[in-house]
């Protein structure tokens, strides 16, 4: 946002202003829950990342109503049990239990505290 005479004016998003990476402080990690399990939720890791996007490229992944999702985003989070995946775009953490992905089971998370942003 920036002002000008006193006013406050939004600016547009775009690609300049937009950041990609993942910067969600401790305090906002342990202040959300996973809307399906209770749980806390930290940051997928590479690997988890990874491994869906591979699953989804031979067989689509679909969400809990069972919707196909058309692609595998770069970030999100997991629950703590590890049975959820929650997308993130633009840094917006989507936490409807709906569209929340299940991880199949051969998917191991390994996420730790060191997962996390500062």
């Amino acid at each position: 946002m920036t002002e000008a005479s006193g006013s406050t004016t939004i600016k547009p998003m775009n690609a300049s202003n937009v950041i990609e990476e993942n910067v969600f402080p401790n305090w906002f990690l342990d202040l959300i829950r996973c809307p399906n399990s209770g749980g806390t939720l930290s940051l997928a890791n590479p690997t988890i990342l990874r491994e869906l996007s591979d699953r989804h490229g031979r067989s689509p992944l679909t969400n809990k109503l069972g919707r196909t999702i058309s692609a595998v985003p770069t970030q999100g989070l997991v629950s703590q049990d590890g049975r959820w995946f929650y997308p993130i775009e633009h840094n917006i953490p989507c936490l409807l239990p709906d569209e929340a992905i299940e991880i199949p089971k051969f998917i191991q998370p390994t996420n730790t505290d060191s997962s996390r942003g500062d």
